[in-house]
């Protein structure tokens, strides 16, 4: 039986909203984890290999194994400079009454709608990219779990989804950081113009110019590239 292994860019980037479960892991191969966090949302997550500054991608699954959102963990507080390679892709920044700036634009590989909202928690950007449709129709009930609720939620058993068992071992912070997406449709809030690194998080200038972070919390060292993340980016979302 295959096991799961650190995802790659070109890979991930063959992955479309509303692929099927079977699709993603044909093309991604078996995540790291699967945790089934709400009766019907499914959440997967991959770490990422030979993607400089990004920790991992996570998937949301509906009950019918459809993909109805991608998530990409950064490392380090790139709010602003992710923002602005989106809207430099083509994504139209909208601000909402309730204060959160969201991102419209297509698919590049479907054309369908989508809606990306950006999650700054300093040691930590993810963002969020949605089908516009699932994302509005669940905001509108406003449910969310409980916080905290991946990591308690049970480990699926994946060889009963599309034939390999998930390995586990995912960062619990950055676990974290991709269940903020299920919040995020059921009326919580993200975090977003943070421009300061988590007070837990270290430091380190590596020879090369590029930053580590290290933290209380992400264990997993992974060097803040902004250059790194605008060129995962451009392949992710144009």
């Amino acid at each position: 039986m295959p096991h799961a292994h650190a995802l790659d860019l070109a890979s991930l980037d063959r992955v479309s909203v509303m692929m099927s479960m079977d699709q993603v892991r044909a093309v991604a191969g078996p995540p790291n984890e699967m945790r089934a966090v709400t009766p019907e949302l499914t959440l997967a997550m991959w770490t990422m290999n030979d993607a400089p500054g990004m920790y991992a991608a996570g998937g949301i699954f509906d009950a019918r194994g459809a993909l109805i959102a991608q998530a990409y963990v950064f490392a380090g507080s790139l709010g602003d400079q992710v923002l602005e390679r989106m809207r430099s892709l083509g994504f139209k920044a909208t601000t909402g009454a309730d204060g959160v700036t969201r991102l419209y634009g297509p698919d590049d590989d479907t054309g369908r709608p989508l809606v990306a909202v950006i999650d700054d928690r300093g040691e930590t950007t993810t963002l969020f990219a949605y089908e516009q449709n699932e994302y509005e129709r669940r905001s509108k009930s406003g449910t969310m779990p409980a916080p905290g609720a991946a990591a308690t939620a049970p480990l699926i058993d994946a060889g009963a989804m599309a034939g390999a068992p998930a390995a586990g071992g995912m960062d619990p912070a950055v676990r974290g950081a991709l269940m903020n997406g299920i919040g995020l449709m059921g009326g919580m809030k993200p975090m977003q113009k943070s421009t300061t690194l988590s007070s837990s998080s270290s430091t380190t200038r590596n020879a090369d110019g590029s930053i580590t972070t290290r933290s209380s919390s992400v264990k997993a060292s992974v060097s803040v590239d902004p250059a790194g993340v605008a060129n995962a980016l451009l392949m992710l979302m144009k």
